[in-house]
């Protein structure tokens, strides 16, 4: 049997499968701000963790999802923007509770578990928030540069991907049985 005997693969197979993919990318968060939060510690500010962020995201939503849309592709960038502005509260949650644990003696470890910390870190936020300001901005353009390439591959994928599904394919019916000689 040749192959242009089969029937066409159903529109509906072709679909990618956002919800799962989007729930599969949802994992990235976790991750994301668990690195962050480590480079944070150490005194840095990372485009490579912008960049694993979109990097994982992505490629968790392609594993979920099966291939990539537009639609698609805005998860990923929302995913992507969600992990990074979590991840940035995470450092300052950091900073509030090595900064606590120092004045208090508790260590950081035992400020951020301390039944005063969140009413304390709270109040004073709104404060500390001006002296993040410059941080924020350089976190902003290096994790833009980071994941600037990975997240342009997700909109060029999704728009491959979407013209490729817009294109009906065609069915090719068997004009009869092959002659002998053609098997």
């Amino acid at each position: 049997m040749s192959a242009a005997s089969f029937p066409p693969v159903p529109a509906s197979y072709r679909d990618a499968n956002v919800g799962r993919g989007a729930l599969f990318a949802l994992a990235t968060i976790p991750v994301g701000v668990a690195a962050w939060v480590v480079l944070w510690g150490l005194g840095f500010i990372a485009s490579l963790v912008a960049a694993l962020v979109a990097f994982l995201a992505l490629r968790l939503y392609l594993w979920g999802a099966g291939r990539m849309t537009s639609v698609g592709a805005v998860v990923v960038l929302g995913i992507t923007v969600v992990t990074l502005l979590v991840a940035f509260f995470g450092g300052i949650v950091l900073d509030a509770a090595m900064g606590l644990g120092d004045a208090t003696g508790l260590g950081a470890w035992g400020a951020f578990t301390h039944e005063q910390f969140w009413p304390t870190f709270w109040d004073v936020l709104p404060e500390a928030l001006p002296d993040y300001l410059p941080d924020f901005g350089w976190a902003l353009g290096f994790g833009a540069l980071g994941a600037f390439a990975t997240l342009r591959a997700a909109f060029a994928a999704a728009q491959a991907g979407d013209a490729a599904a817009a294109t009906p394919t065609p069915v090719v019916e068997p004009e009869g049985p092959a002659p002998y000689d053609e098997l």
